[in-house]
């Protein structure tokens, strides 16, 4: 069976990005790297307020 080789990524981001992000992340029970995917694979746009309605900030 072949294995997939694990993939560490370094990204800069703004600090509040990343805070939404976690925020988001533990809204719907999801570790950060999975929130990042769904967004990601979903393409929505990061905006001011989308796809973040609804969900408490830090």
């Amino acid at each position: 069976m072949k294995k997939d080789p694990m993939v560490s990524r370094t990204v800069l981001m703004p600090i509040d990005l990343y805070r939404r992000i976690d925020t988001y992340a533990k809204t719907y029970d999801l570790s950060w790297s999975a929130a990042v995917r769904k967004l990601t694979e979903a393409q929505l746009p990061i905006e001011e307020e989308f796809p973040f309605d609804g969900v408490p900030l830090d």
